[in-house]
């Protein structure tokens, strides 16, 4: 049995002038266009022995919700600090794959090794995106949701490199 987590985007935001996407260390999230696809990724995860205390999935009404939750705790200087520090694209990649139905499954990665590991268990899923939280900042692969007649992905990191900015909510 696993330690339970303090999932970040579970936090509260208030009294705290920092976003959890800023703090965050030590996590994987994916993000799935398919939210079958993300409950297939997450039993895959399983089967792999990834301890089901580690794996945190989010469908799309949770992820709105966590986010309009966070705004409504956050103060005024928390929201400016916020709307300085985050990577807005991502935010709203994030927050347009929820409003279509998308899902989002996190997973405790506290090392570096251990999130190389998790990223390669993930090859085999449609994701449109992974972002590891770790102790230099955040890595970002983006994923591609059409299969090659081979049926492999073509995975590739990020051109437009945000590791210094924080994604979020």
């Amino acid at each position: 049995m696993t330690e339970p987590h303090d999932w970040p985007a579970e936090q509260s935001a208030r009294g705290t002038l920092r976003p959890w996407h800023y703090t965050t260390v030590g996590y994987l999230a994916a993000v799935f266009e398919d939210p079958e696809e993300a409950l297939r990724a997450q039993r895959g995860l399983r089967d792999q022995g990834v301890p089901e205390g580690d794996l945190r999935l989010y469908d799309a009404e949770q992820t709105l919700g966590i986010a309009s939750r966070l705004q409504q705790e956050r103060s005024i200087v928390a929201k400016a600090i916020n709307e300085v520090v985050i990577d807005h694209q991502v935010r709203e990649r994030w927050l347009a794959n929820a409003r279509a139905g998308g899902s989002q499954l996190w997973v405790h990665a506290p090392t570096k090794d251990r999130a190389d590991r998790l990223v390669g268990l993930l090859a085999d899923y449609h994701y449109l995106s992974l972002h590891y939280f770790g102790e230099d900042g955040v890595e970002t692969v983006e994923g591609n949701v059409r299969s090659t007649s081979t049926g492999q992905r073509d995975d590739r990191h990020d051109r437009d490199d945000h590791s210094d900015q924080r994604s979020g909510l």
